[in-house]
């Protein structure tokens, strides 16, 4: 009963600690793109509407990133407040190890690396392959959402267009499109017309109905008049932002199928922060160990420089594999070696091989 109290005690003061720390740092990722997405919504880029949507599938992406540090961090704050009320000192009298102690860490880490798995393995890549998708079409509309009644509008840098009246489901009244092709010049005129993208080719289409086409050149008699009940007149042959083009978006079924280094790569890289989570566990507690009069946020400074030192190292060591300076084989294997090698060194100066030993 004394084991499973104490693991619910230290389980209880992490969890919080760390639900604090994941709040604040998901809010502060989430302010960054939302004042970016608002910027963007503002300039006419994206439409407003999306805004939301974007944010929780940002969220989502960046969630495998963020909760191996916010736990880190939660479980130093949580420790350290333990130590500076010498309730770690209290246990140690009591001849309660380390050991115990980590029961109620590894209690929350390890499901906590399976999540962070599904994260950055597979939810992660998906969302951020949607949101790609959900971009890529909202700058579409947003381009030809600029069209304004009674004024003349450049499309794609090659057609003009001119309309009368916008209604509300979007169709066009009274339109008016102008393109020149190698000297010559094409003139639309229909009574509505409606944008569509990838309807009859690839690309963004205005599409024209019960108009007439003039095709011909200026100071010349030499003209082509056509009647037509619907024209497609294409205004923009955009490159679409395809699902998995990045390495960070690229379905995991991709990555394995594929046999080349930047692929392997990405595989490592994913795979490292679930490790990072038992890693970073077993630093966490001699790194929380601090005098019951020292500052509050000491060690927390400590452990973000700690982390970022970390994470930096992955993110450097996946790039040296891409360019041909790492070797496949360990590949980003020797990062947390190193790291747990660190670990231990730290739990045998700070902690002892026994609770006892450790110094009060």
């Amino acid at each position: 009963m004394g084991l499973n109290r104490l693991t619910r005690y230290v389980l209880r003061e992490v969890l919080f600690a760390w639900l604090g720390v994941t709040v604040v740092l998901v809010v502060v990722l989430l302010t960054n793109r939302l004042i970016r997405f608002m910027a963007d919504a503002a300039s006419g880029d994206i439409p407003a509407d999306i805004i939301f949507t974007l944010l929780g599938l940002k969220a989502v992406a960046n969630l495998g990133v963020v909760l191996p540090g916010s736990f880190f961090l939660g479980v130093v704050m949580a420790l350290g407040r333990l130590y500076r009320d010498s309730e770690m000192t209290a246990m140690a009298g009591c001849g309660i190890g380390p050991g115990r102690v980590y029961t109620g860490i590894f209690a929350l880490a390890v499901p906590l690396a399976g999540l962070v798995a599904v994260l950055s393995l597979s939810l992660g890549p998906g969302a951020e392959r949607e949101a790609d998708r959900i971009l890529a079409n909202a700058e579409q509309q947003a381009r030809f959402g600029g069209v304004q009644p009674g004024r003349f509008l450049a499309l794609g840098g090659e057609v003009t267009v001119y309309v009368e009246t916008v209604e509300g489901d979007g169709t066009l009244r009274g339109v008016f499109a102008e393109r020149r092709v190698d000297g010559a010049y094409q003139v639309w005129v229909a009574p509505r017309a409606r944008r569509e993208i990838n309807a009859i080719a690839p690309g963004e289409f205005l599409v024209l109905e019960d108009g007439w086409r003039y095709e011909g050149r200026a100071g010349r008699a030499e003209w082509r008049l056509m009647d037509f009940a619907e024209h497609g007149v294409r205004i923009a042959e955009p490159d679409p932002v395809e699902p998995g083009v990045g390495r960070d978006a690229q379905p995991l079924a991709a990555l394995l199928a594929a046999d080349d280094v930047r692929a392997l790569a990405e595989l490592q890289r994913r795979l490292s922060f679930p490790v990072m989570v038992f890693v970073l566990a077993l630093g966490s507690l001699p790194l929380a160990r601090t005098d019951p009069r020292s500052g509050r946020y000491g060690r927390v400074v400590t452990a973000v420089l700690l982390f970022m030192i970390y994470f930096n190292l992955l993110f450097t060591a996946s790039d040296w594999m891409v360019t041909g300076g790492l070797s496949k084989w360990p590949g980003l294997g020797w990062i947390h070696a190193l790291a747990l090698v660190i670990v231990l060194v730290a739990m045998h100066r700070q902690l002892g091989w026994r609770w006892r030993k450790a110094r009060s």
